[in-house]
């Protein structure tokens, strides 16, 4: 395979040149980063958790491309390291910069996936994670991919097998360098997009200030999200293992995510009818705890028809973001789950099963 980087006469100046550039840009980047995460979204009402999420993932594997630099500078210039410990060292953060890397494209696809036509029908969260990148389309992804592979695993071509030495490090500090110096530059173009977006996103009375804050927008984005994952049931009734019939409705709501949803079960008892709703009620508190958009309460209200029966049952159930996140964390059931959910009404039918 052929180098494309020439060699150099001398590496120590080169890395002590490299050193201290990338110290100079990480110390741009770190002011950048914190004045647009702390003061640059204050103006945004609409999705802002989503757009500061962007910008902290971007910041992460642009860090790690310039601590590369230095460290690896550092490790040239003072330290007499093995050949065998730089190659271990260098693939450890080729791994973890490629994990966040791929976490930032995977949400960039996320946001396009919610402004444009495409879906997300994977129910997997591995799935899901690399069906958002796939969805940035094909040019990007072999953008994407081939940066990984040219700026971390392209070097290790030219040395013996699990050696590293100091020309590999140099091929690859120079295309880190490159790279976070056209990353850096797009950082504040990108910015003013998602403003222009933000402000096409209002109408002319939410352009007013002093104004109670209206997540009917917020709203209309989660249902749309929903529907490019998958979930059929926000426009039509659908039949699925469980129910005969499933709809979902969601009515104007300034304070919260309201979901009306109509069931109808024919030939199934009272525990399997309960089952069911847990685990429904379940699968979709996770899928809204991980859909980031500035809703924080979420609301289940079923309304249930059984077999030919005409009065409906209730099941009602409330959660906060921060419930399910630690509800979450404990690992439970569908069952239990739902049973600790502190804010629900259950129709007497469904109690004590």
């Amino acid at each position: 395979m052929t180098d494309i980087f020439k060699a150099l006469t001398d590496y120590n100046k080169y890395f002590e040149s490299q050193l201290a550039l990338s110290g100079t840009i990480l110390g741009l980047i770190v002011a950048t980063s914190t004045f647009i995460l702390q003061s640059g979204f204050t103006s945004f009402q609409y999705s802002r958790s989503m757009f500061v999420k962007y910008y902290v993932l971007q910041s992460k594997f642009i860090f790690l491309s310039l601590a590369y630099n230095i460290f690896f500078s550092i490790f040239i210039l003072y330290f007499n390291f093995n050949p065998n410990y730089l190659f271990i060292a260098h693939n450890l953060f080729a791994l973890v910069f490629a994990k966040h890397f791929l976490d930032f494209y995977s949400h960039k696809g996320y946001i396009l996936t919610l402004h444009s036509n495409k879906y997300n029908p994977h129910k997997s969260g591995l799935l899901r994670y690399f069906r958002y990148v796939k969805n940035l389309g094909p040019i990007s992804n072999l953008i994407i991919y081939g940066s990984i592979y040219f700026i971390f695993f392209y070097p290790l071509h030219f040395n013996q097998p699990f050696r590293l030495n100091n020309h590999q490090v140099y091929m690859t500090t120079v295309s880190c360098l490159v790279f976070s110096i056209i990353v850096i530059i797009k950082i504040i173009p990108q910015f003013f997009d998602f403003s222009e977006q933000e402000y096409k996103s209002k109408t002319k009375n939410e352009l007013i200030d002093n104004v109670e804050v209206d997540l009917t927008k917020e709203n209309e984005i989660l249902k749309d999200l929903l529907t490019k994952n998958g979930r059929k049931e926000f426009q039509q009734h659908i039949k699925t293992d469980e129910f005969e019939s499933l709809f979902i409705h969601m009515p104007n709501n300034k304070k919260e995510a309201f979901f009306v949803i109509d069931i109808l079960f024919l030939n199934k008892n009272i525990y399997e009818i309960t089952e069911a709703i847990e685990k429904y009620s379940y699968d979709f508190f996770i899928e809204l705890s991980n859909i980031h958009v500035d809703i924080n309460n979420f609301v289940l209200s079923y309304f249930i028809k059984i077999d030919t029966k005409e009065k409906s049952r209730n099941y009602f159930v409330r959660a906060s973001r921060n419930e399910i996140e630690e509800l979450k964390k404990k690992h439970l059931g569908q069952k239990d789950f739902v049973a600790q959910l502190k804010n629900k009404v259950i129709d007497e039918l469904f109690r004590n099963i």
